[in-house]
């Protein structure tokens, strides 16, 4: 399975690509919004895992909207301390 993983947090971005690559997926990371609605925009992935809160001027509801304006349906999961 491709999967894109748009997260800031260093160590959370490690923890979760470490686990899902020795799980046997492809993993691409993105540290904000900006470089992962581009990458979710211009490749193919079967899931796109964003947190809610990043930097780069577009948060992950903002990247999910943009990407289903596109036509764009692929499954997203939410990553996100923002309940702590």
């Amino acid at each position: 399975m491709r999967i894109l993983l748009i997260e800031d947090d260093k160590e959370v971005a490690q923890f979760v690509r470490k686990g899902l690559t020795e799980a046997g997926h492809a993993v691409d990371h993105a540290p904000n919004g900006r470089d992962g609605l581009f990458l979710a925009a211009g490749e193919p992935y079967d899931v796109v895992i964003v947190d809610r809160m990043l930097p780069g001027g577009i948060d992950g509801l903002g990247i999910v909207r943009a990407l289903r304006e596109s036509g764009n349906r692929v499954p997203v999961l939410f990553l996100t301390a923002l309940a702590d």
